[in-house]
C-alpha cells in the first residue's frame, strides 16, 4: 500500500520532507506555514511577544523554547529563552490588557525565579507610554534595567 504526502499527517509528512529533503539536496520547506491566525498545532508569538523579540532580543529569541516543573509540580514556560555567553534568561512579556491570568503569571513567574536561581529572569510589559523592564539576575536579585 502507497501512502502519499498529501494524506499523511502534519507531523509526519514534515519529517519524510526532510528526509527527502537531505537524500536529493534540493531545499524543500520541511513544514506548511498556516495561514495567519490558523497554526496546526504550533504554537506562534502574539503580536506584543513578536515585538518585544524584535525590539529587545534582536529576533535571536526562542519561542516557548524550555518549560520548568516548579516545586508544587505546576510548570512554567517563559515567552522568549535566550543565551548569552553560556547564561540563560528567561523573558516574560505581557501586553497593555490586564487578564486575570496576568497575576496568576506573575506569581509564577516569581515562584520559578525564586526555585531556578541558575536562571537569569525578566519581566516586561508594554503600556500605554512604552515598555516596562525589570531584570533579575542569576542570584534571583533585582537589577537595574
Amino acid at each position: 500500500m502507497k501512502l502519499k504526502l498529501s494524506e499523511m499527517k502534519p507531523a509526519l509528512r514534515a519529517r519524510v520532507e526532510a528526509a527527502m529533503a537531505k537524500a536529493d539536496g534540493v531545499a524543500r520547506p520541511a513544514v506548511d506555514i498556516p495561514a495567519a491566525g490558523k497554526t496546526a498545532g504550533a504554537r506562534l508569538p502574539n503580536k506584543t511577544e513578536a515585538e518585544y523579540n524584535r525590539l529587545y532580543l534582536g529576533g535571536k529569541g526562542l519561542y516557548e523554547a524550555l518549560t520548568l516543573r516548579l516545586p508544587g509540580g505546576s510548570r512554567y514556560t517563559p515567552d522568549w529563552v535566550t543565551l548569552d555567553a553560556g547564561a540563560v534568561t528567561l523573558h516574560e512579556v505581557k501586553g497593555p490588557y490586564r487578564f486575570g491570568s496576568q497575576g496568576r503569571a506573575l506569581t509564577a513567574f516569581r515562584e520559578c525565579a525564586a526555585a531556578f536561581p541558575c536562571f537569569a529572569f525578566v519581566w516586561a510589559c508594554r503600556g500605554k507610554a512604552g515598555w516596562s523592564v525589570a531584570r533579575r539576575g542569576a542570584a534571583g536579585k533585582a537589577v537595574a534595567s
